[in-house]
């Protein structure tokens, strides 16, 4: 594994524009979606026909195919149960690091900390005084400030590139850590954690609601978990290849639900969300296309809008929308 300085190295020379060619598919039964390319593999889940994939590779490995499945889900299927139709060439912001997956355990026990959401408190089912009460706390802190700094992806890049030499990555963060991603070199100057941003992007794999996080007390139910949304710079592009914005549940408009999500999303409609920017430092950037790891949500960044404050949808059918001209905007389903 190259150490931090020489990743930095690394992603200096890789930032650039790289085209990825990937193709699109279906699947034509129900078919099990498989952790290897071989029915003895374990079994993920089973994905019923008609389910969209991304074919991570072209080849057939064992006559199974490697592909991104709905909710964020990276297997391999026979081939003869996916019917592939179009390649597309795929901008990549970044060619990300490889990193072994395994989720975090810190603050992930299975048993909720209270009867409900009303009365979880913001540090959630850590220590109001530990890093990782800090941490969820900064999950439900909604920034200050009417001015939001504009990002873009490549700034969600040169951003994790920063925080890997800053803080790292998989582990928790004191306060004194927290407070090294001040300041960090944006396009348009300097960002900080916690400051109001707002990035214009894709939607790209199925948005979802998270499962029993410490933030929301481990409570169970999409109405008490954060709504994991991955945004991408092009609507061809998977998860991979993007970065996560999330709703929380706390005092969550009606309008932003799944099913206008969803429906945004098959759409391929531009849409612009502001919010904390956001370091999730439990995690590993899983962004490597060839390689995508198990456990870890699909990113290039660990930096997230979080929670997003506004979510706003362009009204252009050719997605020309101006970001500096709020006509061109509509709220995510028609709400405030």
């Amino acid at each position: 594994m190259c150490s931090i300085l020489q990743r930095a190295c690394l992603f200096c020379l890789l930032v650039s524009i790289a085209a990825f060619p990937q193709i699109q598919g279906k699947t034509t039964t129900d078919v099990n979606l498989r952790s290897g390319p071989s029915k003895d593999s374990s079994r993920i889940t089973t994905l019923k026909k008609g389910v969209p994939v991304t074919l991570l590779q072209a080849r057939p490995v064992h006559d199974f195919l490697h592909v991104w499945a709905e909710r964020n889900q990276e297997g391999w299927v026979l081939s003869k149960y996916v019917l592939s139709g179009k390649s597309q060439g795929r901008a990549l912001v970044r060619k990300p690091t490889n990193f072994e997956a395994e989720q975090h355990p810190i603050g992930m026990a299975s048993a909720a900390c209270a009867q409900d959401l009303s009365s979880c408190p913001v540090n959630g089912c850590a220590a109001a005084d530990s890093p990782h009460g800090l941490m969820n706390q900064l999950k439900q802190t909604t920034p200050t400030g009417t001015q939001a700094s504009a990002l873009t992806f490549d700034d969600f890049a040169n951003g994790q590139q920063q925080a890997d030499q800053l803080v790292g990555e998989d582990k928790e963060l004191s306060a004194s850590d927290r407070a090294q991603l001040k300041g960090l070199t944006v396009a348009s100057g300097q960002v900080s954690e916690g400051d109001l941003v707002t990035v214009v992007g894709y939607m790209v794999g199925t948005p979802h609601a998270n499962t029993r996080e410490s933030v929301n007390c481990n409570l169970k139910g999409e109405g008490n978990n954060d709504y994991h949304i991955p945004l991408s710079n092009d609507p061809y592009n998977c998860p991979l290849q993007g970065i996560v914005v999330e709703m929380i549940p706390q005092s969550r408009p009606a309008n932003w639900n799944l099913p206008n999500l969803t429906q945004v999303d098959s759409a391929g409609q531009l849409v612009m969300v502001t919010g904390a920017l956001f370091y999730d430092n439990l995690h590993k950037v899983n962004g490597d296309q060839g390689n995508p790891q198990r456990g870890q949500p699909p990113r290039f960044s660990l930096f997230e809008v979080h929670p997003i404050t506004q979510f706003v949808v362009c009204t252009k059918t050719d997605n020309s929308c101006d970001p500096a001209n709020s006509n061109d905007w509509a709220p995510l389903g028609g709400g405030n």
